[in-house]
């Protein structure tokens, strides 16, 4: 069973699919699950990141790689874990989960942010960085695009509103 195969028959809710994919990829989702959130149960965020994928393959996009779309799911599922088990921590617990993954909650929104742009067309993405980033006016970066300060602004609207969907579509995943 090739990749698009794969896809086809989790999308179909395929049993043999279900089997493909833990044989093939439940590896790697294990390895970044157990980059990501080192010291929590393994199995128990495994079982989640795979069931995320078999529920959410509807938001595969199918031009992109399913290996690195399921290793990002599991990713998430792996940084919600960390962020609910830091919560529930006494005082300072909290940087002891850290040390023990090796990143900061600072590094891990970072990378949670990545990916979130990187749902982004790059000319809305540049766009963005340009103008929030970098700082750049709204005058030179419309000027520098050669279009209007009134259709930058429409664009770059249009970039929030599609990060914030993302950003509720990945609340709103169990």
């Amino acid at each position: 069973m090739n990749e698009r195969e794969l896809v086809e028959g989790i999308a179909r809710k395929d049993e043999a699919a279900a089997r493909a994919l833990v044989e093939r990829y439940g590896g790697l989702l294990r390895a970044v699950i157990r980059r990501h959130a080192p010291g929590l149960d393994e199995e128990d965020l495994l079982a989640e990141a795979l069931l995320a994928v078999w529920q959410n393959i509807h938001r595969f996009d199918k031009r992109g790689s399913f290996r690195n779309w399921a290793a990002a799911v599991a990713r998430y599922r792996a940084i919600d874990a960390v962020r609910k088990a830091s919560r529930s921590m006494p005082a300072g617990g909290g940087a002891q989960l850290e040390a023990l993954g090796g990143a900061t909650l600072d590094e891990y929104l970072t990378l949670e942010l990545e990916d979130l742009f990187r749902g982004l067309p790059a000319a809305d993405r540049n766009l963005l960085l340009a103008r929030y980033y970098y700082g750049e006016t709204a005058e030179g970066l419309a000027a520098r695009h050669n279009i209007t300060v009134g259709a930058l602004n429409t664009r770059l609207t249009r970039a929030r509103q599609r990060l914030a969907r993302q950003l509720q579509e990945r609340r709103e995943t169990p």
